[in-house]
């Protein structure tokens, strides 16, 4: 049976709320002329993704009118999958995917591993961390003094580089062998690339680009939240019938785990099958990027620029007070980028980067929730606009109200005078 969603005319009072929550514009309001109020008929279209919300408010409309003639008009019915029902009490442990690059261990695992860290507390169960690429073994104490319980290294030389054909099939097995419960990735260029196919290649499901973790202390899932629809709605994803329970993680959203002095964990090395590293693609060359904007996510100081700016011209002054500032990031709202005054890179917000700085600094930026979730979580907020009553100044640490092209010449007249204070 197909996903279907239809509306019982006898019991729609043509209100419009539903079309007002669908995030898609699947729902239409017809006339009906021969009915004898008139009330509209709700009609739904291709569009649906049957995300449920148009039943859920006209189901809350029943509930707070105590009706039980009209309302309940909403009727949706998903296809029940004939996937095998697995035994859950199989698998065990939480586990995090440590990306290495050039060598090197990507930060992000340090925030997997304060998330999976919470998970296994609630669980109680081991936190693993998977760790792949060449003269890597050396790395994994660091990893079990952050809290990881056994890390399981897979380490050869045909994995110095991430090839998703090379790493996805060894994943696979060493997943169908040790049966995970949980497994959590990066959002990253490389978790995007290979999460989804692990998920298809061990038959499970996975959210992606989640912002929110939490477990169910009675069923003991997985509820993963990500932003869907632009921001307009945050949708919490479950893994009923099959496991592990994946997701991908937005970088940047989650505070780093902390060095655990003492702990004791395992280091498991994971024999590799050279005959089962058969990419079809190839390492070619990397080309380091020579964008200073690729230092937006780690940055410890940026700062910002909305439609407030005015104009491409204008985010030299940002650069030159990010510069004073001890650093060089430069960010942008969605406004100010599809204006063409910078680049997509620059971008923070929902559609953009996530960044997590010590100071941000948000210069004739509104503050639309879209912006907001991608550096919500930085330390001190500055924020400088002429409208006093707009989110960012409401969100900021320190508002400055005033024209940005007075108040930040000022800053640097001061930033440059003799025993001006360091950043700190």
């Amino acid at each position: 049976m197909a996903n279907e969603i239809f509306v019982t005319a006898e019991r729609c009072t043509g209100c419009s709320l539903c079309v007002k929550t669908c995030p898609v514009d699947a729902i239409k309001m017809i006339e009906r002329p021969q009915h004898p109020n008139k009330w509209k008929l709700a009609t739904i279209n291709e569009k649906c993704v049957f995300c449920n919300a148009c039943v859920v408010e006209c189901d809350r409309l029943a509930e707070k009118t105590k009706k039980t003639d009209v309302f309940h008009a909403i009727v949706m019915h998903k296809d029940a999958s004939t996937a095998p029902v697995i035994d859950t009490t199989l698998y065990k442990g939480v586990w995090c995917f440590a990306e290495q690059r050039h060598g090197k261990i990507v930060p992000t695992i340090y925030e997997l591993l304060h998330v999976g860290g919470k998970m296994a507390k609630v669980l109680d169960e081991q936190l693993c961390v998977v760790l792949m690429g060449h003269g890597v073994k050396e790395t994994a104490q660091d990893l079990i003094d952050h809290g990881a319980d056994k890390v399981y290294v897979l380490d050869h030389p045909k994995l110095a580089r991430f090839l998703e054909g090379a790493y996805a099939p060894i994943l696979k097995d060493l997943i169908l062998k040790e049966k995970p419960n949980k497994f959590l990735m990066a959002a990253s260029a490389v978790g995007r690339s290979l999460a989804p196919r692990l998920a298809v290649m061990t038959h499970t499901g996975i959210t992606a680009d989640a912002t929110e973790f939490d477990i169910n202390p009675t069923t003991k899932m997985m509820h993963a939240t990500r932003p869907s629809f632009g921001g307009n709605l945050m949708a919490t994803i479950l893994c009923e019938r099959s496991r592990p329970e994946m997701a991908t993680m937005r970088p940047m959203s989650f505070p780093m785990a902390k060095k655990v002095p003492g702990h004791k964990g395992e280091v498991k090395i994971v024999p590799i099958d050279d005959s089962m590293i058969q990419p079809r693609e190839e390492f070619v060359e990397f080309i380091p990027d020579q964008d200073s904007a690729s230092d937006i996510s780690t940055a410890e100081v940026v700062v910002s620029g909305g439609k407030g700016v005015g104009n491409a011209k204008g985010f030299e002054l940002l650069r030159e007070l990010a510069k004073a500032l001890g650093g060089e990031a430069v960010g942008a709202s969605r406004a100010a980028v599809d204006s063409g005054w910078i680049s997509y890179p620059h971008q923070i917000g929902l559609t953009g980067r996530t960044v997590r700085p010590k100071l941000y600094i948000a210069c004739g930026i509104s503050g639309q929730v879209q912006h907001l979730a991608g550096m919500s979580q930085a330390e001190v907020v500055v924020a400088i606009n002429k409208d006093a009553d707009c989110p960012m100044m409401k969100l900021a640490t320190y508002a400055l109200q005033g024209d940005l092209y007075e108040i930040i010449p000022a800053i640097l007249a001061a930033l440059k005078k003799p025993n001006t204070p360091a950043l700190t």
